[in-house]
């Protein structure tokens, strides 16, 4: 009987061990269990809330980033439209201290012009007939040294219409009325200009007639500043050719020379009135003090 409680000992012991090894088997197959059940569950979750989102949430968001960039865009527009602006009022505050400063060099240009033109009338009158005394040739030197030997061509300050030309800046000014003023103003001084040259080339011919005409040791050290002198001069004068043909080319190129200036004087006058007129409207088109 023990002998048999014995043997059966062993049995129970190996009976026993088993249930123990597969406890913790148990166990981690429950957690596993547990773990695709969460996750099963956080799947399960994410694809409801992506199924929650109706074609009202995708128009709404394309609504915010359309109206984002959209927002943007007008921004920067805004902020280049702004500095373009202030650029082109730039070029008009400096259009009208151009103008400015041409008006007053046109002041002193109409003075010199004026008794220039006087002065070759009265070498033309002396030369349409022959010099007959030393008095009447002397006071031809004396003309020829003040109204011959220079000319007074204006060169305009064109600094800010060679930007708007060079530059395509005429786009910058806002204002319509004023872009045709300048437009207007700048056409205008080009034409004058143009007169201006013409002016200089036929005081040239002058010039070199007179080398031909004038004995140039009369003169020497006599310029405008002590020509006033010359006719204190005791000393008889004489001409250095007394060819009719010549005096007449002469009398006929100061008389042509003349006429050219008169018609320069006009265009100086018209253009000084037309950039008081054109200063106003700038002024007033882009709010200038």
């Amino acid at each position: 009987m023990a002998d048999n409680l014995d043997e059966a000992k062993p049995a129970n012991i190996q009976s026993e061990s088993p249930t123990d090894e597969t406890k913790p088997n148990q166990e981690s197959e429950i957690a596993n269990s547990i773990h695709e059940t969460e996750n099963m569950e956080v799947h399960h979750h994410s694809h409801s809330s992506h199924e929650n989102k109706n074609w009202k949430s995708y128009a709404w968001e394309f609504l915010m980033l359309f109206l984002a960039v959209f927002c943007g865009f007008l921004a920067e527009y805004f902020l280049e439209h702004r500095i373009e602006k202030e650029k082109g009022k730039q070029y008009v505050q400096s259009m009208i201290e151009d103008m400015k400063s041409d008006s007053a060099k046109i002041e002193k240009t109409l003075v010199r012009i004026k008794n220039q033109r006087l002065g070759l009338d009265s070498l033309s009158l002396l030369f349409s007939n022959p010099p007959n005394s030393s008095g009447i040739i002397k006071r031809m030197y004396l003309l020829m040294i003040k109204n011959t030997l220079n000319t007074y061509a204006i060169n305009f300050t064109k600094r800010t219409i060679a930007q708007l030309r060079n530059s395509g800046g005429m786009r910058l000014i806002p204002n319509k009325t004023s872009a045709d003023e300048i437009t207007s103003y700048s056409e205008l001084v080009d034409d004058i200009e143009a007169q201006g040259k013409y002016y200089n080339d036929e005081m040239n011919e002058i010039v070199k007639l007179n080398s031909k005409i004038f004995d140039l040791n009369y003169i020497r050290g006599t310029d405008r500043a002590n020509v006033d002198s010359f006719m204190t001069r005791s000393q008889i004068f004489k001409l250095s050719n007394n060819q009719e043909n010549l005096f007449k080319e002469y009398g006929n190129l100061t008389y042509f020379t003349s006429g050219v200036l008169t018609l320069y004087s006009n265009q100086l006058t018209d253009i000084q009135g037309q950039m008081s007129k054109t200063i106003v409207v700038l002024k007033k088109d882009n709010n200038i003090n």
